[in-house]
């Protein structure tokens, strides 16, 4: 017994110790079997959930989760590496406050766990926040604001990235987590981000079916939509774009000419948002750094949040900011090596996340429009060609018309048809609306045509209306060679000439008419000419010969005055007549007969016959001779020129006082022109603002002149090579001047 009872004392610590290992195996085992159950059910239930049931799914599982962990919260966040931001996708809990339904950035609430467990990519256990580093004073004050006192967080990779953070947490200090926990912690994560994972490829693969709906909807309507229609199935295709982005407004922009300038041609927005206006701004000076990149660069841009935007576009940014843009997107689009479409998508209610995808499927888009608008161009060029031929050919009176010579089938334009009076429809009823005089040389003409003798032919003929009228038509036509099975064709224009032809007979009518006024007015100017012309010779003929007479009455005539009286009259009789042959010279248009005269010789010449008009109207003159060497001209009527300017000179001073009256000739050499002569006096100058009005034939202010002096020599000097001109003096009177083209020294 005593050895009996001795011996069962250390069996019966022993039999303890058993069974508290097996009761220790049995829990575990029975843990591990919930355990089993529970991966099971969260991983069957996410398997079967399809679209929106997997985010209900998710947040039952993670429930379950809480509950199994005895945790107060469950947390499952969802990284965003580039926005570095990790938002609360789903939070539960169990007797503690709810946090905000609006998923808040996890990111800033708790930057020093963001680096240890998105960026490094470790499990992160905190058995109480009061053993937390000081780096994370921030993460310390963020979990007490959610109520909790510890906290488990293990991140969930895909593609070497932490993609998903599965977390728990208590409010209390040292919830025993372990080693198995964070294992079966994983693993769950793995379930729940598997899950997440098929829903997003999902969501991807209905995107990319709604938005291939959305380009075969707008190419549908494009393919089947008029010139006119394609403005309005853009802006549908924007409405569409709208709602498949969640952006608020959609437009489309054009380049124009003036540089720096795009306009708004399509736009469409979200309701309840004030819609930008279809103007021409100058968006190189509104968003400078903007326009340089799209539309010079040639590059798309698109900001998530007014932070993306660089320093350098602040002048951009402060524009975006007062039209309220959130976030924007811009798509060049290039035609012919440079941009004439822009493409912009904007939220003003709220951030949007541009990926690479969903701006890869706007720019899809946006080239349909770019298509469909080239389309609308060329239709839209061809409509007015057509307009404008049609218009063009209506105010011509020209029309057209093609012949099928096989067939002997014409087409011809509604212009034709105008002046024909009717359709033909053959070449048969097109011959027969020509009288029978002209047919045989229309028919000649086409018979030409069609044996290319030439191929070309030009013809006018006459056309009888509906009504009998009869139409002078011109009719150009031409053979083309068309393919061995149809044959030749000819194309042809019908231009409608009545008008003409009745514009042209008045117009003969009118020429002969004018021929006839030329002529009296010819013989007017004439007889003017020889009038002006002969009157000086012929008055100082007159007044030497009663000179003399005088002389000779009284007694009183020596003989060397009596020979020089007579002299004069024979020069003056010489220059009468050399004027008249000049005069029917210029009147023949026959070239004036020229010849080198000297220039001081022809200067004491002119003077001399002057010489008595200076003295019987008491004027002093002063000749300054600058210029020596000869020039080649017409004596007779340089001197006449000379002549005329001294007189029209000596008229202009007559009201003034004798002693008063001053008259100079200045010769001298013009580098320009050659040889300049200048006649000025001290009279009432030039009363007319236009000097060159005293050059017109018939003007005058002399009450006893015909205004044909100066134009005579306006005409004599420039058929002399030279010009003529008038102007009044600084002081009073006024100066004529002439050049003439001098000859060598």
């Amino acid at each position: 017994m005593l050895n009996g009872t001795g011996a069962g004392s250390p069996d019966k610590e022993g039999g303890n110790l058993r069974a508290e290992e097996q009761g220790r195996a049995t829990a575990a085992a029975v843990d591990d079997l919930s355990f089993l159950a529970l991966a099971s059910a969260l991983s069957s239930s996410l398997v079967r959930a399809r679209g929106t049931q997997v985010d209900e799914q998710v947040r039952n599982a993670l429930q379950r989760i809480a509950e199994f962990f005895d945790a107060d919260r469950g947390i499952l966040c969802a990284v965003a590496h580039a926005d570095r931001r990790v938002l609360v996708r789903d939070c539960v809990h169990r007797g503690v406050a709810n946090l905000p339904a609006s998923g808040p950035d996890a990111a800033e609430i708790f930057p020093w766990l963001f680096d240890e467990v998105v960026v490094c990519g470790r499990v992160v256990s905190i058995p109480s926040i009061d053993r937390l580093p000081p780096a994370a004073a921030l993460d310390r004050a963020g979990l007490s604001g959610w109520q909790l006192r510890s906290a488990l967080f293990v991140p969930v990779s895909h593609a070497d990235a932490v993609e998903f953070v599965l977390g728990l947490g208590c409010c209390r200090d040292d919830p025993g987590w372990t080693d198995e926990t964070i294992a079966r912690l994983r693993l769950l994560g793995e379930t729940l981000a598997g899950a997440l994972r098929h829903q997003a490829l999902e969501h991807k693969q209905a995107d990319s079916l709604r938005f291939e709906r959305v380009i075969a909807d707008a190419c549908a309507r494009f393919a089947g939509a008029w010139s006119d229609q394609i403005d309005l199935e853009i802006e549908r295709a924007l409405k569409d774009m709208l709602d498949f982005t969640g952006a608020d407004q959609a437009g489309f922009f054009a380049t124009v000419e003036t540089p720096g300038h795009l306009r708004l041609t399509h736009l469409n927005h979200a309701e309840g948002i004030v819609p930008a206006e279809k103007h021409v701004l100058p968006y190189d000076r509104l968003c400078p750094w903007v326009y340089d990149r799209v539309v010079i660069q040639r590059r798309l841009y698109f900001f998530n949040r007014w932070d993306d935007i660089p320093l350098e576009a602040e002048i951009d940014r402060r524009f975006l900011e007062m039209k309220g843009t959130r976030s924007g997107l811009y798509i060049p689009y290039v035609v012919g090596d440079e941009v004439r479409h822009v493409m912009a998508l904007v939220s003003n209610t709220a951030e949007m996340r541009w990926t690479p995808v969903l701006v890869e499927r706007i720019q899809v888009l946006g080239g349909v429009f770019v298509s469909a608008l080239a389309r609308k161009s060329v239709f839209d060029a061809l409509r007015r060609s057509e307009e404008g031929l049609r218009e063009a050919q209506r105010i011509a009176g020209l029309g057209s018309w093609e012949w099928d010579v096989q067939t002997d089938a014409v087409w011809t334009s509604p212009q034709t048809e105008l002046i024909l009076g009717s359709r033909a429809g053959s070449f048969k009823a097109f011959m027969d609306r020509v009288p029978e005089d002209d047919r045989a040389a229309l028919a000649q003409a086409v018979d030409a045509c069609l044996s290319g003798t030439p191929a070309r032919q030009r013809i006018h003929h006459r056309i009888v209306g509906a009504g009998g009228e009869k139409r002078f038509v011109e009719n150009h036509f031409e053979r083309v060679a068309g393919d061995p099975a149809s044959g030749p064709r000819v194309f042809g224009t019908l231009q409608d000439i009545t008008l003409r032809r009745r514009d042209e007979l008045e117009l003969e009518s009118l020429r002969a008419q004018r021929w006839h006024a030329d002529r009296v007015a010819q013989i007017a100017v004439m007889t003017s000419s020889l009038a002006h012309e002969l009157s000086q010779p012929l008055t100082a003929i007159l007044s030497n010969a009663q000179a003399g007479l005088r002389m000779l009455r009284a007694g009183a005539l020596p003989t060397e005055e009596g020979e020089a009286i007579l002299e004069d009259i024979v020069a003056d009789d010489k220059r009468a007549a050399q004027v008249i042959e000049s005069l029917r010279a210029m009147l023949r248009r026959r070239p004036t007969e020229r010849q080198r005269v000297e220039i001081a010789q022809l200067v004491r010449d002119v003077m001399g016959l002057m010489h008595s008009e200076l003295v019987m109207n008491d004027v002093r003159f002063e000749l300054d001779l600058l210029a020596e060497g000869c020039i080649e001209v017409d004596r007779a009527q340089i001197q006449q020129v000379l002549i005329n300017l001294i007189m029209n000179g000596i008229e202009a001073m007559h009201e003034l006082p004798p002693g008063g009256r001053l008259l100079s000739l200045t010769v001298m050499r013009d580098e320009a022109r050659g040889v300049k002569f200048s006649v000025t006096d001290v009279g009432h100058g030039l009363e007319v603002l236009d000097p060159g009005k005293v050059f017109q034939p018939f003007w005058t202010t002399k009450t006893t002149g015909i205004g044909m002096g100066l134009a005579i020599c306006r005409s004599i000097v420039e058929a002399q090579g030279g010009r003529i001109w008038g102007e009044n003096n600084a002081g009073p009177g006024a100066t004529f001047s002439f050049t003439l083209p001098a000859l060598a020294r």
